[in-house]
């Protein structure tokens, strides 16, 4: 087996992806993608472990059932967990009246989700990356014969030309509490756009009070897609890039370039 005398220089991470949304249904106006990367999961999941311990719940925690006080008491508790920890949110949302799947993805829906994954994870890992990336996302639906897995990791180290993302496991989000932490983020990320976009009719009461939880939290004081002067944006940033969300935007100029390239890929 080859060895390294440098190999206590590598530097590895863990990268959690979730999404919310459905790409096929006409009901859901947007569809979103998001990761939480972290150096040192351990350290979310031993102050998570005491919070499951302190409230005796086992059950999943997930924005879609934020439906009682008690899972609204632990959300809160696993963002403060997030705030206080050395771990990054990034979220990339798609507004699926503004692009042409046909167009661009032949109607291939799971193509769709499998090239904005790796658009993803490329914003995550930046342009000139110094780690070793582990990547668990949420089981999604793949059709058979198709390796998503391999598709992801190949494309990635192919588009850096260098080892950057040593594995990638889709695995059920009830057995991963950061998985869990992603959803309820990026689920209240959209539900404030939805918001914004009139789409929410009967507000659920621990959904509104955890979305207000956040934005005292990151001093936000309308919305994450309403810049302080007041204007409507199409990205949110908390500083040191702790939280970043982005809605795509095909119009402009880079994106365009990005989509043309995913058009044209022999990639995923």
């Amino acid at each position: 087996m080859p060895t390294n005398r440098h190999f206590k220089d590598i530097k590895t991470c863990f990268c959690f992806l979730d999404e919310t949304g459905l790409l096929y249904s006409k009901r859901d106006k947007f569809f979103a993608l998001g990761i939480i990367k972290c150096r040192n999961p351990q350290n979310l999941y031993n102050q998570i472990r005491k919070i499951r311990q302190k409230y005796n719940y086992d059950n999943e925690i997930k924005w879609a059932s934020l439906d009682r006080r008690i899972r609204f008491d632990i959300a809160r508790e696993f963002f403060n967990v997030f705030l206080s920890e050395d771990a990054k949110f990034n979220c990339i949302i798609l507004n699926k009246e503004e692009l042409d799947f046909q167009k661009y993805f032949q109607g291939n829906l799971y193509k769709v989700y499998q090239n904005f994954s790796v658009a993803l994870l490329k914003l995550v890992i930046g342009k000139d990356p110094e780690e070793v990336v582990i990547l668990l996302a949420d089981d999604y639906f793949t059709p058979d014969g198709t390796e998503l897995e391999d598709r992801i990791k190949k494309f990635v180290n192919d588009h850096y030309q260098k080892f950057i993302v040593a594995g990638v496991c889709q695995i059920n989000s009830k057995s991963s509490d950061i998985l869990q932490l992603t959803d309820l983020m990026l689920g209240a990320i959209l539900y404030d756009l939805k918001k914004q976009h009139g789409l929410i009719g009967d507000q659920n009461t621990y959904k509104r009070k955890f979305l207000n939880f956040l934005y005292q939290k990151l001093k936000i004081k309308k919305s994450f897609f309403v810049n302080q002067f007041g204007f409507k944006t199409r990205n949110y940033v908390l500083s040191g890039d702790k939280i970043k969300a982005t809605i795509f935007d095909s119009k402009r100029s880079k994106a365009q370039k990005f989509i043309d390239k995913i058009k044209t890929s022999h990639g995923p």
